[in-house]
């Protein structure tokens, strides 16, 4: 026996001491189309449902201001009272010279009757008393801004001056809440603001008031959406308010947005790199191919997919590690079980 032919019987052995590798296990996921809703919680802070801010619309000195932050007061309360002496005057003066006015027009109509008097006299007459109601009309409306009053009960917030401060025009002098409801203003992602309307039912805590749960109501949904987050505002109305709730406190808005029929995959079978997402899909002969997905909404354990898919798709949804595009796999379930 030659050296050559020892070589090629040590080759021989080696090659039948050599065992396939088994194909790579996977899970496979059917795509397909499911009713799918989004649960989610928002946090958001208590607002009061009303809030006014009184500025005084007569400038001179505050003579009474009998309310204090926490105070109650009852509509049409008598909320600040400025000095008066110049406006009254104004108004006294505007009353008598309208009285007069109407005294001369009544006198020269009864001229007139009796042609003891001109038309143009008459007319004048006429305009002056129109002039002179215009004037006592201002003038009251001048002296009633010398008193605020409470144009619903409320809560004063802020007390912002004291009786003997001389006000300029337009400076705040108090706050009133009306704390009989509060809201709640929750952001949300423009995603969701299509798949909830008005008056959806919601549920509610208050982290201040422990981990009781309150039903409420969506109040109101804003038109904007903010262009840098992509979220809308949504405004929940809290009525009747919880015993000890104040504006202020921490709200959780839990809500559930309308059911609608998305094609889905389970999260599992999504991966990403620099190119975006992709999953490996597989074919009749059991190869797998790598395909590029856009996503939508994610859901408990599923994402929906946008595009790259369609109903009846076969995905990995497990034993991804090591796959690459044209390699065949050993399907370990049924994707109907998925």
């Amino acid at each position: 026996m030659t050296a050559c032919d020892g070589l090629d019987n040590t080759s021989d052995s080696a090659s039948k001491k050599r065992i396939a590798r088994p194909l790579p296990a996977v899970e496979v996921a059917e795509v397909m189309n499911e009713s799918m809703n989004h649960k989610m919680t928002v946090t958001g802070t208590l607002d009061p449902f009303r809030t006014v801010r009184f500025f005084n619309q007569a400038q001179g000195i505050l003579e009474s201001l009998p309310f204090y932050e926490g105070d109650k007061v009852n509509k049409g309360d008598l909320l600040a009272r400025m000095d008066d002496t110049i406006f009254r005057a104004q108004y006294n003066k505007a009353d008598a010279t309208l009285k007069q006015s109407i005294i001369d027009y009544g006198r020269l109509e009864k001229l007139s009757k009796s042609n003891l008097t001109s038309k143009e006299l008459l007319i004048r007459a006429k305009t002056k008393v129109a002039l002179d109601k215009a004037e006592y009309n201002l003038q009251k409306k001048r002296l009633s801004y010398t008193q605020i009053k409470a144009p619903w009960a409320g809560i004063v917030s802020e007390r912002l001056a004291e009786p003997g401060d001389v006000l300029p025009l337009h400076t705040q002098f108090m706050s009133l809440i009306d704390t009989s409801s509060l809201i709640v203003k929750v952001p949300l992602s423009e995603l969701h603001l299509n798949q909830i309307k008005l008056h959806d039912a919601i549920s509610y805590q208050v982290d201040a008031l422990g981990k009781k749960i309150w039903q409420g109501n969506i109040y109101r949904i804003y038109p904007n959406i903010n262009a840098k987050t992509r979220k809308g505002l949504v405004e929940v109305k809290l009525s009747p308010v919880p015993k000890g709730a104040r504006p202020g406190q921490l709200a959780r808005i839990s809500l559930v947005t309308a059911n609608k029929t998305v094609l889905v995959v389970p999260l599992s079978a999504i991966r990403y790199d620099q190119l975006g997402a992709y999953v490996f899909s597989i074919d009749a002969e059991n190869k797998i191919a790598r395909k590029n997905i856009i996503t939508g909404r994610k859901y408990p354990q599923k994402m929906e997919i946008l595009s790259g898919l369609n109903v009846g798709d076969k995905v990995v949804s497990k034993g991804l590690f090591g796959l690459r595009d044209g390699k065949k796999v050993n399907i370990i379930n049924s994707p109907m079980q998925e």
